[in-house]
């Protein structure tokens, strides 16, 4: 009877073990199945910000291309402004200067081209590559070298 009673009571906690078991193992299914959901959630949000990410990258490959285009325009329109403006003063009348000591009037030589224009695109690369250091911020901040000093533009007697 003892043997009988013993039995009873292991297949009770048999039965209560088995259930234990079997609920840890639900709620284990249970989470994996959530982890499997987040990950599948969150694989399709990197693959949102992988597309967007293409996306900007692609762009701001293109402004850079942009703006490598209008740097070297802007650099080729300098550098032919720089010319004609030397050629203009080449071709301006020059002022006689008034040799004072000997009396005799002579004309003043012509300036000639600064040295970097005879150099090619070795020069145009250190020429302008002050340009790239300051950025775009001081590309328009002129001033007249007259305010610069201090002094008024036009002198009042």
């Amino acid at each position: 009877m003892y043997q009988e009673y013993s039995l009873s009571r292991a297949e009770a906690q048999l039965k209560q073990m088995e259930k234990v078991l079997t609920q840890q193992n639900q709620s284990r299914e249970l989470e994996l199945t959530a982890m499997r959901g987040e990950i599948a959630s969150l694989k399709k949000v990197m693959e949102e910000y992988k597309r967007k990410y293409s996306e900007v990258s692609e762009r701001l490959m293109e402004r850079n291309r942009q703006y490598q285009k209008l740097q070297g325009l802007y650099d080729s329109l300098r550098l032919r402004n720089m010319v004609v403006g030397v050629g203009e003063r080449d071709t301006l009348p020059q002022p006689a200067h008034h040799d004072y000591s000997t009396g005799v009037a002579r004309q003043a030589t012509p300036q000639r081209s600064p040295q970097f224009l005879s150099l090619g695109s070795e020069a145009d690369s250190r020429f302008f590559s002050c340009l790239e250091a300051d950025g775009a911020k001081t590309f328009f901040q002129f001033s007249s070298p007259a305010r610069e000093r201090g002094r008024p533009f036009i002198k009042k007697h």
